[in-house]
């Protein structure tokens, strides 16, 4: 499977970090939510490739969320795969009618969840993209290589991860806040201080001055592209 990105939201924290360190040991990008309000927050940061969405949250049922994407036009093509300790066969049909896309019910295998994730992400997207393009710029996302002009840039984790986001958003400001909500993830210590050292360092290896990434007074960065 190719990599993709995956938010989480589930407030038991031994389930939401056993599930991001199994989805960042296979490669994927992972950031996470442990309520309905941070689940909306980290939308409004990034669009995932799917959402693993627990139902019993403190702040209310995820279906609320469920349903709330399905009548967004940017955001309801987004698969949800609904983890929930809600067991009962009118709770399933419940969940499948307000859009989920999947239903396993807790305890669950870890193994039989990436197995699902899988196959929803093959159906709903069939072969991604392995590589994005821009600038000059090339990433590619299964060997996890960098290249400027056809030259291979070294290139840190963060900063992978931080160049990927700017290159699935080109020509958009994206604010401090946002790059710390995709980059960082929510149980890491960011400030916009450590984004703009990140930011210059990747700007640096890009080409100094002449690099795409720009920064927007008062707002954050914006990777200008005409691609």
């Amino acid at each position: 499977m190719k990599k993709i990105t995956i938010l989480v939201v589930e407030d038991e924290e031994p389930n939401r970090e056993m599930l991001k360190t199994a989805f960042l040991q296979d490669g994927h990008f992972v950031y996470t939510a442990a309520s309905l309000r941070e689940a909306r927050k980290a939308l409004e940061a990034g669009k995932p490739d799917i959402i693993i969405l627990d139902r019993g949250l403190p702040d209310g049922d995820g279906l609320q969320l469920c349903l709330t994407l399905r009548k967004d036009s940017l955001l309801k093509d987004i698969p949800i795969l609904m983890l929930t300790g809600k067991s009962e066969v009118t709770d399933k049909i419940l969940g499948l009618r307000y859009g989920a896309d999947d239903y396993l019910v807790k305890p669950f295998d870890i193994d039989e969840l990436r197995a699902r994730v899988g196959a929803i992400i093959r159906r709903v997207y069939g072969e991604m993209t392995a590589t994005l393009a821009r600038a000059g710029i090339t990433m590619d996302l299964k060997a996890r290589v960098v290249t400027l002009n056809k030259q291979t840039v070294a290139v840190t984790n963060r900063e992978f991860a931080l160049l990927r986001f700017f290159l699935e958003n080109p020509n958009t400001v994206l604010s401090r806040d946002s790059l710390i909500a995709r980059v960082w993830s929510d149980s890491e210590l960011a400030s916009s201080k450590v984004v703009d050292v990140t930011v210059m360092n990747l700007r640096r290896k890009l080409g100094g001055e002449g690099n795409p990434i720009c920064s927007v007074r008062s707002c954050g960065y914006k990777f200008t592209s005409a691609d």
